[in-house]
């Protein structure tokens, strides 16, 4: 699946020279978190969240106390423009990470993880033409089919070694399944308690059992 196939066309910008106030109101009466800032090409050149509105002037009850100005540091003057600043592109993040309409959902999915960071917008021939946020990614999940297992005890063995061996590695000689009247029974030794939990994590994500009983136990260290 990829960006394109889930992402939101109908997209809320904003321009840099716009007022903070401004981009606050448009987040607030959209119930939107962050706002890509596009400029007058088309082409994104910021993102401005809630986040970056944290430490505003308006928000503090009084002022800092002023430091000698042969202390104040590079850093402390960009903290200040983007606590004092009037403008969108005062307090806008710049290193904007960005996708293709072509570009995989996983790997959206990880960036937003990786980042920590709740949007992603869509870039198409150097212009904004969408954007992709966790929520569009969640809608993957509700709409994911379920994997339906057969009725026949025998396929349904079967089918659980199948999926045992390619996502965990476990072979038949580690853990071996049986299954009586849908219920499967999993016994054998596996390496760790984790690796036990992955197993019922496995076989709870199937529907069609009827049951699990499990009988494995976990190798001495």
């Amino acid at each position: 699946m990829q960006a394109k196939d889930i992402m939101s066309t109908t997209v809320i910008s904003i321009s840099p020279s716009a007022s903070v106030r401004h981009a606050v109101a448009v987040m607030l009466q959209n119930r939107v978190s962050g706002l890509p800032v596009v400029d007058d090409d088309g082409r994104v050149c910021g993102m401005v969240t809630e986040g970056d509105m944290l430490l505003r002037r308006e928000i503090r009850v009084s002022p800092r106390i002023a430091r000698p100005i042969e202390t104040i540091s590079e850093i402390d003057l960009e903290r200040y423009i983007h606590s004092n600043g009037w403008c969108v592109a005062d307090v806008m993040s710049r290193d904007v990470i960005v996708a293709r309409p072509d570009s995989e959902v996983a790997d959206i999915s990880e960036s937003l993880q990786t980042h920590r960071i709740k949007r992603l917008p869509i870039v198409g021939g150097g212009k904004l033409v969408g954007i992709v946020s966790r929520r569009d990614i969640l809608r993957i999940i509700v709409d994911a089919p379920t994997t339906v297992l057969p009725k026949d005890d025998d396929a349904i063995r079967l089918a659980i070694r199948t999926r045992l061996r390619s996502d965990l590695g476990l072979t038949s000689q580690r853990v071996q399944v049986f299954v009586e009247r849908g219920q499967v029974i999993v016994q054998g030794q596996v390496d760790s308690e984790l690796k036990r939990k992955a197993v019922r994590a496995l076989i709870e994500s199937l529907k069609g059992a009827a049951g699990y009983v499990d009988r494995m136990s976990v190798a001495a260290i």
